[in-house]
């Protein structure tokens, strides 16, 4: 008997309804960053580190935002649950693509040690980011692997389509995702105060640096914290409810408001990736369109292959001027991580827009 035999039929189908409805929310998100990035790629012939492990990011949260509807419906008949018509053979298929959706999990922890070695990079001036790149697409392999090992040695339970060996589950699943946890805590509290101690710093040396690069690392930081913000906002309701659950019995009828805010939130994490990710670009082409309706810029922001580039002006200082260039992306300003090392703009009277 598991926790989620304790649950009415009708709990079961009101969570079965919601996942669903966010999990159609997030594949979208995560297609739309899909289409845009494989669609500046194409216009523009490049793709900075940033775009390539937000589109490994939103890959595997596509696949993970599939998976967890279909928990319910992947069940075999036999265990009772509602709207269950699966076999042996589709819980053994979801507990293989539950295991592959864990890579989404791995990439946030990607991504938070991609942002730490930009912020490092740009500190010391050198180029880690470029050097760890490959092993940080490469480590997340170890997903698929385990999930394929996982069918041919029948690591799955045919009822609860999940790893069945505790030892086997808490070092495939388990670990990562503790590991995952901690590097983003850890990684952005040092991120921060490395950027805090360099903005105090840049301050007595003014000269060194423009207002538009300061604005550009405030920018970035603040991309940062949302990226963090989204993760945790997703992940945190299933481990409040899994602590809960040790001190409720695994009655989880009594967690059940608890597991519809999970429901609502796990799987929007594709879904909130969209705004963080789609921000500068709509932040630039809004300062060139003040006037233009939202889903005017939105548009603009998701079609045009080129975006407003943040220039410096010496009568306002954190005024946006347009120059549109060919391979004018926000993304290679805000996450390069030879940005420290860039020669200094020259000043230019206003705003020029073409």
């Amino acid at each position: 008997m598991t926790a989620y035999d304790s649950m009415s039929d009708g709990q079961h189908i009101s969570l079965i309804v919601i996942e669903l409805c966010s999990a159609s929310l997030s594949v979208l998100g995560s297609s739309t960053i899909l289409f845009k990035i494989i669609r500046d790629r194409t216009k523009n012939g490049r793709m900075t580190s940033y775009d390539r492990i937000i589109l490994g990011l939103s890959s595997c949260d596509i696949v993970a935002s599939i998976t967890w509807p279909l928990t319910g419906f992947l069940k075999p008949r036999t265990t009772g649950f509602p709207w269950a018509f699966g076999t042996a053979a589709g819980c053994q298929a979801r507990g293989f693509l539950s295991q592959l959706a864990l890579s989404g999990w791995w990439y946030n922890c990607v991504l938070s040690y991609y942002f730490l070695l930009t912020v490092i990079s740009q500190v010391r001036r050198t180029n880690f980011v470029g050097n760890c790149e490959y092993w940080m697409h490469f480590s997340a392999l170890f997903f698929p692997v385990t999930a394929i090992m996982g069918l041919f040695r029948g690591w799955y339970d045919d009822e609860i389509c999940t790893i069945a060996d505790p030892l086997i589950k808490w070092v495939v699943t388990g670990i990562p995702t503790t590991f995952t946890l901690f590097s983003v805590i850890i990684n952005n509290i040092v991120i921060y105060i490395v950027v805090r101690k360099s903005l105090k710093s840049s301050e007595h040396h003014a000269a060194s640096r423009t207002s538009v690069q300061k604005r550009l690392r405030r920018e970035a930081l603040t991309l940062m914290v949302l990226y963090v913000g989204s993760f945790f906002a997703t992940v945190l309701p299933s481990f409040i409810k899994e602590i809960l659950l040790l001190y409720t019995d695994n009655d989880m009828s009594k967690l059940h408001p608890l597991s519809v805010i999970e429901s609502i939130f796990l799987p929007l994490q594709g879904f909130f990736n969209f705004f963080i990710y789609i921000k500068p670009m709509y932040t630039r082409f809004r300062a060139n369109n003040p006037n233009k309706p939202i889903f005017f810029v939105l548009h603009q922001a998701l079609f045009r292959p080129t975006s407003p580039q943040m220039t410096f002006s010496s009568n306002h200082h954190t005024s946006f001027a347009i120059a549109e260039e060919d391979d004018a992306n926000p993304n290679q300003a805000l996450f390069n991580a030879d940005f420290g090392t860039r020669p200094v703009p020259v000043p230019i009277p206003v705003p020029v827009f073409e």
